[in-house]
């Protein structure tokens, strides 16, 4: 279904891709072409979430946009995009707090 990639890793036999962000992988999906928008408009919403200074709920967020699309591999690839972006950036979240407690364990 997909696969991890690298930055430098966007194999053009791939139709649809989700970029690396925070330093976590990006996706790369043999989707259409097609769910390429949906993706990106996935992406987008959630980075817009992540920037709002007072947060609205993240499901609300979520259904908000999918509810844009018709059930079909454009609403899979949507909900794909956003959940996959926020994946990345919990896992950076997660990989800086484990860094910072090895410093500090190291600094004793």
């Amino acid at each position: 279904m997909g696969r991890q990639i690298r930055a430098d890793d966007f194999p053009a036999a791939f139709l649809v891709h989700i970029p690396p962000a925070d330093g976590q992988p990006g996706l790369a999906l043999d989707w259409p072409a097609i769910c390429q928008s949906a993706v990106d408009a996935g992406i987008r919403r959630v980075e817009r979430w992540f920037t709002e200074p007072n947060k609205s709920n993240l499901w609300i967020t979520l259904h908000v946009g999918r509810a844009e699309y018709e059930p079909t591999v454009e609403m899979l690839a949507y909900e794909t995009a956003f959940l996959w972006r926020l994946q990345q950036r919990l896992m950076a979240s997660e990989s800086n707090a484990l860094e910072a407690s090895r410093n500090a364990g190291s600094s004793l």
